[in-house]
């Protein structure tokens, strides 16, 4: 009897203990993953300069359409919102701007990304490097895209509409940051996804112009009827726009949900991003 009652005990923990070697390997697995990305950085920055590159080869003016894009931008939407369409509302086109870009940011990483690994199969083939930099790249390509858009759009803005400088807006680069970790690891999922599953190209299209819609971009989160609120502020791109309209429209910190949430849709997103990308990476060359 004695043994009876052991046998299915030592079960469980061996049980148990193969779940913690399982554990421990996929710490070393996304640790060693780290450190190769570290030591492939020159193959990732030399992806990202060959993409800023191509963005403005031929082009007579370069970089410095980056430059005047978003001054097009303001100028194009105030004609649009305050003259034409009359919107009485104080500052709209710079509460527009401040969702616009940062929402402009994850999409274009997103798209770029579902064909990050289906697009680079000669590339994949001929060298050996981890998978995940190729949708990083992407990410980063937006994101330097995005940091010279603002380093125009936010000065010309504040002066523009006479926005004074407030506390608040010191937290920008930490919403950034968390927004950068969130929208790398949507385009680990992405990459990881496409490779295996073509469709996601295509649900992409109907499923990002929904969340744009579901995100208040374009409308105050206070003016969604109230039973609504928080399950629009639940949409993944939401805690970073609400912050980013508080900290520069509203001048006001932003409050413990949009904390909680930002924070934990970063970790959630670059987690559940590298786990799919560790656990598909060895097949994609039998995918593409």
């Amino acid at each position: 009897m004695a043994a009876e009652t052991a046998a299915p005990a030592r079960a469980r923990a061996g049980e148990a203990v193969d779940a913690m070697i399982d554990r421990a390997r996929e710490r070393d697995s996304f640790a060693r993953t780290i450190v190769a990305v570290f030591r492939y950085r020159e193959l990732l920055r030399n992806l990202v300069a060959k993409d800023l590159k191509l963005k403005y080869r031929g082009s007579v003016l370069g970089f410095v359409w980056s430059l005047l894009n978003p001054l097009l931008m303001i100028a194009v939407y105030t004609v649009a919102f305050k003259f034409i369409l009359q919107m009485r509302s104080e500052g709209f086109v710079f509460y527009l701007m401040l969702g616009l870009l940062a929402w402009s940011f994850f999409v274009n990483s997103v798209t770029m990304a579902a064909g990050a690994i289906v697009d680079n199969g000669a590339l994949m083939k001929s060298l050996f490097f981890p998978r995940a930099i190729l949708p990083l790249a992407t990410v980063l390509f937006n994101f330097a895209q995005y940091l010279l858009t603002a380093a125009v759009f936010l000065p010309v803005l504040l002066v523009l509409y006479r926005v004074t400088p407030a506390a608040p807006m010191l937290l920008f680069p930490v919403f950034l940051g968390l927004q950068l970790l969130f929208t790398i690891g949507v385009a680990l999922m992405v990459a990881t996804g496409t490779a295996l599953f073509r469709d996601v190209r295509h649900f992409l299209e109907f499923g990002l112009a929904a969340l744009f819609w579901l995100t208040p971009i374009v409308y105050p989160l206070d003016q969604v009827p109230e039973g609504l609120q928080k399950i629009v502020l639940l949409t993944p791109m939401s805690p970073f726009i609400v912050a980013y309209h508080k900290m520069f429209f509203n001048q006001e910190w932003p409050g413990p949900m949009v904390w909680a949430l930002a924070v934990g849709y970063a970790a959630a997103a670059l987690a559940a991003g590298s786990a799919m990308m560790l656990a598909h990476e060895d097949k994609f060359s039998e995918q593409i």
